[in-house]
């Protein structure tokens, strides 16, 4: 025996309160799913029907080849979005911003600080940590990329 729930909508709400995403979110992430789930099927069914001469077979070749791609591409970008921040260093007003990203993907400025008015700066063990006049921790980051690391030396040779 199974038993359903009285109102259907009660499923969907409980579900889009447990993932702390809007329905917006929820409805792009499942047409992406299920555009790029088409599309890589498109690309792999297209090989069951017959080709007549060596053009026709160029052609689908092309074709499930790009849609192969499409496909590939909608559905790797339903991957969680790393929850780190971006950190934009302008140099010239002197400036760092964080950058975050909501649950939809949307880019949000978190926060402007002075580079002068940031009490320490740290680049130890390959991440940025960065803490504002009164102490508290603006951003932890990794770094990875040795070029933006020596830039970032650069930058703060007071960092240790």
């Amino acid at each position: 025996m199974v038993a359903f729930p009285d109102n259907s909508e009660t499923f969907i709400q409980n579900r889009l309160q447990h993932d702390g995403k809007p329905l917006g979110c929820a409805l792009k992430r499942a047409m992406k799913m299920g555009f790029g789930t088409a599309f890589l099927l498109a690309a792999l069914g297209m090989w069951g029907m017959p080709a007549a001469d060596a053009e026709m077979q160029l052609i689908k070749l092309c074709a499930s080849l790009v849609m192969l791609g499409i496909g590939l591409m909608l559905v790797s970008a339903l991957d969680a979005p790393d929850d780190l921040p971006e950190v934009h260093i302008d140099s010239m007003n002197r400036q760092l911003r964080v950058v975050s990203m909501d649950a939809c993907g949307h880019m949000h400025l978190r926060g402007v600080y002075d580079l002068d008015k940031l009490s320490r700066v740290s680049l130890e063990g390959h991440a940025l940590t960065a803490l504002d006049d009164a102490g508290q921790k603006i951003v932890s980051i990794p770094l990875t990329d040795p070029e933006a690391e020596q830039a970032l030396r650069d930058l703060f040779p007071q960092a240790a």
